[in-house]
């Protein structure tokens, strides 16, 4: 603004303190905030690129263990987690717009698509000018959740502080507030002003904290899928031998993070528009006969199934991988044809961020084949011993065809 020539240098008293800074530049701009915005890296704050924080949250929202998520930031990269994701979360930003009842992110301050005179910035709207309007009546009914976490806020906003201060008036107290933050809690004067106890206080990044809540939800996940699969399993009469496979299949993925296993139901369900699928207990028993098939043919040619953090599995040989996996499901209302496309597109999506390609696509909930007629094609059968055109993509297999192990070995001979 010095540059633009509408301050004078040492004009502004603390220029450390951006709402008195921005406040003084309004009144100098006619009562506008435009020309401050304009020297914001707008563009930078909408193209914000998430990082593992932003993307757990984003599966934490998608997974219910987060239902609303407040912010004073303008940038948009909850919205580009989400993007990248394939997650629809709903976003609040806009002065009278509604707060869904679904998980959604709100935005009081506006965002990076806000008007400039929209964006929350001077000292006297922050200090007084929300109460009895839209944000603090969002902030109401936002914070009326049981259970309030405050993570990344070092100094107090007045918006926050006084409408959790009558909340917790008319609640008595008894609401369950806690706070992360980097600093010791003793430093703390947002957590010393809510009156957060100690226990309740966690010293560390807002980040660290949501990747603690991914491990547990994650590991709940895991115990869900052992359940359910050992469960479909019983009820479909395999033997003992067969559930103790699954059982060690499924706790390989104990440890592995929520994106992991998000991914994994989302390659298991053939979507290609997702990156990241919120667990249910049907996607469990969907997959539970793939993960079984998986496993006995590694016992078959004397190899180890592995998961890996990309949300594929990998066949191994004293360490080495020799084939990389995705396990799917045609879910009981597919045939081969149907999923072909499907399977294929996810596998250079895959290959596109793996340095090791998709060679095998285990399918298992197939439906019979319409009948077709027998032929044969030279030039492209896609047989893995084909010498002349080969295999030119993954190659697909049903886990209910008898002869799964075999056509399995056919391509780990060839490799």
């Amino acid at each position: 603004m010095v540059l633009n020539g509408r301050l004078q240098a040492n004009q502004c008293q603390d220029p450390s303190d951006l709402a008195a800074l921005a406040t003084l530049v309004y009144q100098l701009c006619g009562n506008s905030q435009a020309e401050l915005v304009q020297c914001f890296p707008i563009n930078r704050m909408r193209l914000a690129k998430p990082n593992l924080g932003y993307k757990l949250l984003v599966a934490l929202m998608a997974e219910g263990a987060i239902s609303y998520v407040l912010s004073l930031n303008f940038d948009l990269a909850v919205q580009n987690a989400a993007a990248e994701l394939g997650v629809e979360i709903a976003t609040v930003a806009t002065v009278n717009e509604p707060v869904p009842i679904r998980a959604a992110l709100v935005q009081l301050h506006g965002n990076a698509n806000s008007a400039p005179d929209q964006l929350i910035l001077r000292t006297e709207v922050m200090d007084g000018e929300w109460i009895g309007h839209w944000h603090q009546v969002v902030a109401q009914q936002v914070l009326a959740a049981p259970t309030v976490l405050f993570a990344g806020l070092g100094s107090a906003a007045p918006v926050l502080t006084a409408t959790m201060a009558m909340i917790q008036g008319a609640l008595g107290g008894n609401k369950a507030l806690y706070q992360a933050d980097v600093v010791p809690f003793t430093q703390s004067g947002f957590a010393a002003q809510l009156g957060i106890p100690a226990q309740r206080y966690i010293q560390g990044s807002w980040d660290a904290v949501v990747t603690r809540l991914a491990e547990r939800i994650a590991a709940r996940q895991v115990d869900a899928l052992s359940y359910n699969g050992h469960a479909l399993l019983s009820e479909n009469n395999y033997n003992e031998d067969d559930l103790q496979r699954f059982a060690g299949m499924a706790a390989k993925l104990g440890g592995h993070s929520l994106l992991t296993l998000g991914k994994m139901r989302a390659f298991a369900d053939l979507d290609c528009d997702k990156l990241y699928r919120p667990h249910s207990n049907h996607d469990d028993e969907f997959i539970s006969e793939p993960m079984l098939r998986l496993v006995r043919a590694a016992e078959n040619f004397g190899l180890d199934a592995e998961p890996t953090p990309a949300g594929t599995w990998t066949l191994r040989r004293d360490g080495q991988p020799v084939a990389q996996l995705v396990l799917a499901s045609g879910r009981g209302v597919r045939r081969m044809a149907a999923v072909e496309t499907r399977a294929k597109t996810i596998c250079t999506a895959i290959a596109d961020h793996s340095p090791m390609a998709v060679d095998i696509v285990l399918i298992g909930g197939l439906i019979d084949s319409a009948p077709a007629f027998d032929h044969i094609d030279l030039i492209a059968d896609e047989e893995p011993d084909d010498i002349i055109g080969g295999l030119v993509g993954p190659l697909l297999v049903s886990a209910n065809d008898p002869h799964y192990i075999d056509r399995i070995g056919g391509l780990l001979n060839v490799a």
